[in-house]
């Protein structure tokens, strides 16, 4: 997420709006926003606990 930006719902459209960087393999950036429906943003939260919930358990293997 870029720095000083935060993910923004508007109601009326029912949809998300989080800023994004994109790295590309030549080592160059690009700045931009991932838009989401309420529906993808349900199935990205579910995906994301999912990841946490991996990470977690590894950093519990290493301790």
């Amino acid at each position: 997420m870029l720095p000083g930006r935060d993910a923004v719902y508007d109601p009326r459209a029912r949809q998300g709006s989080v800023p994004v960087t994109i790295h590309f393999e030549d080592g160059s950036s690009s700045e931009g926003a991932l838009i989401l429906t309420s529906v993808e943003l349900e199935r990205l939260y579910a995906q994301t606990c999912r990841l946490l919930d991996r990470h977690e358990n590894v950093l519990g293997e290493t301790s």
